[in-house]
């Protein structure tokens, strides 16, 4: 894609960007059946969340498999994470005790990527790129939040760490991404070798895997 090309409004009926909007249009939903607090209303949230989650997967998906990763796309697949994420937190905090200072932490890190990003947009007309941390950054975000959301004890401690670790080195390289951009440098190009491909593979497979474990053996439900 030509990052000098202009929005184009009807590109939100390219698929990627109507799997972006589905994700902002479940928003409210998911605020809702988390307000209702009950058992069955609790489920319902879960299930919407994963919805949320495969299309996350699937816009991304399908704008490289469709050849239309599009300048709407990569503002919309963003924001639409961050809308998500700042409504079920807010939510969190007054349902499920989410730590208030975690929260700060997280919406003051999107609210200054999203401040940076605006800028660059504007002053340079370059839109960042989401980065690799940036991406399991979030992914671990929805597990700790899913975690809060089913009181899963053992998901919250597991993923608090994570987020945070993650927290810190996605927030490194935004930094560096914004520096360069600022300094009219031009990005390098990720390129991902097998053996950390396949490392991170395996450790996500494995912190996944004993999530699920206990998660049927402690049985929220």
């Amino acid at each position: 894609m030509n990052q000098s090309e202009k929005i184009n409004i009807k590109d939100i009926f390219l698929p990627p960007n109507l799997a972006s909007l589905a994700r902002i249009l479940i928003t409210p939903f998911v605020g809702y059946f988390l307000w209702l607090g009950t058992e069955k209303a609790t489920l319902i949230c879960v299930i919407l969340l994963a919805i949320a989650a495969l299309t996350d997967f699937l816009d991304g998906f399908l704008a490289r498999r469709l050849n239309q990763i599009t300048r709407l796309g990569l503002i919309l697949d963003p924001l639409a994470d961050k809308i998500l994420t700042i409504v079920l937190i807010i939510e969190l905090i007054f349902f499920r005790n989410f730590p208030l200072w975690l929260a700060i932490l997280i919406l003051a890190r999107d609210i200054v990527i999203m401040i940076l990003a605006s800028g660059v947009i504007k002053k340079h007309d370059s839109v960042p790129a989401s980065n690799l941390t940036g991406k399991y950054y979030f992914g671990s975000i929805a597990f700790l939040l899913i975690s809060y959301v089913m009181n899963f004890k053992f998901g919250i401690m597991l993923f608090l760490y994570i987020v945070i670790i993650l927290m810190l080195l996605s927030s490194i390289n935004y930094g560096r991404i914004f520096w360069r951009i600022k300094n009219g440098q031009e990005i390098a190009a990720f390129k991902d070798k097998t053996i950390y491909k396949t490392g991170r593979i395996l450790l996500s497979v494995v912190i996944i895997g004993l999530y699920l474990y206990r998660l049927y053996l402690d049985n929220p439900f």
